[in-house]
């Protein structure tokens, strides 16, 4: 599984829903609320082993921020 089908499974579960694209964001996802937000910081650090910085996470408000970042955390 690549990076970004890693990170679009564990959206799907974090958001309860069945599929979620890459062109999701706060904006265009109603469950993307701040507990859920909290919630995908916590299943990332969990999957990549990484520790995210309350700076990190602020920036994750979409699939393609958080595509970003975890590319700065894995390389």
């Amino acid at each position: 599984m690549n990076l970004n089908d890693k990170v679009l499974a564990i959206m799907s579960e974090v958001f309860g829903l069945e599929e979620v694209s890459t062109d999701v964001s706060q904006k265009n996802c109603e469950r993307w609320d701040s507990l859920r937000h909290l919630t995908l910081a916590s299943e990332l650090e969990d999957a990549f082993d990484i520790e995210l910085e309350p700076e990190e996470i602020a920036v994750m408000t979409d699939f393609s921020r958080v595509i970003e970042m975890l590319n700065s955390k894995l390389n």
